[in-house]
């Protein structure tokens, strides 16, 4: 995928950080209702998408330059971010949720611009340049959440950093904050 390309999805995907910002402000249940009807309004859209030729060849006409080559038959990585969210809200208290989510969003899209413009060093197929820019991103987003202790903050962004490195099939729009929420609950 070319630079261009991948700034396009980025962007996208940074958009997505109003999901643990809107959750972090919205009180419950509204936040959790609000996420989980978009949870499945996408994933609605996700079946017409599949099932349906001319759904998909006016998704494509849109959107095709922005979707990966496995997302063509897959869900796409936005419907992924939608049921992590929903998970780590359910699954992990407010704060946890919400850096476990900005983890994802802004870690890993940074990792993905800095690996792509700067990375030279390689492991697993990544750079170590865009790894220790999602390291230091992680830490600046658990720093900006003051509910969550000192150890928190460095475990989540440490198991957030990893996982987005480590050649692990499953969709990084589930394991990295599952990973990080889970590590951070376990140590709190």
């Amino acid at each position: 995928m070319g630079w261009f390309r991948e700034i396009g999805r980025k962007t996208i995907h940074l958009s997505g950080v109003s999901i643990p910002i809107g959750y972090y402000f919205i009180e419950e249940p509204l936040g959790r209702a609000i996420l989980a009807t978009l949870t499945v309004l996408s994933f609605v859209i996700e079946v017409v998408r599949l099932n349906e030729p001319r759904m998909r060849s006016f998704f494509y006409i849109f959107f095709g330059r922005l979707i990966r080559d496995h997302e063509r038959y897959n869900l796409l990585g936005g419907t992924y971010l939608l049921l992590s969210s929903l998970i780590c809200v359910y699954a992990f208290r407010k704060p946890v949720a919400v850096a476990a989510l900005g983890f994802l969003i802004v870690g890993d899209s940074v990792a993905a611009l800095v690996g792509r413009s700067i990375g030279r060093t390689r492991i697993f197929g990544k750079t170590l340049e865009g790894s220790l820019a999602c390291l230091l991103v992680c830490i600046g987003i658990a720093w900006l959440i003051p509910e969550l202790g000192w150890h928190e903050r460095i475990v989540g962004a440490v198991m957030a950093t990893l996982i987005e490195l480590l050649p692990i099939p499953l969709d990084d729009n589930l394991r990295i904050p599952l990973a990080a929420g889970f590590a951070m609950t376990l140590i709190h």
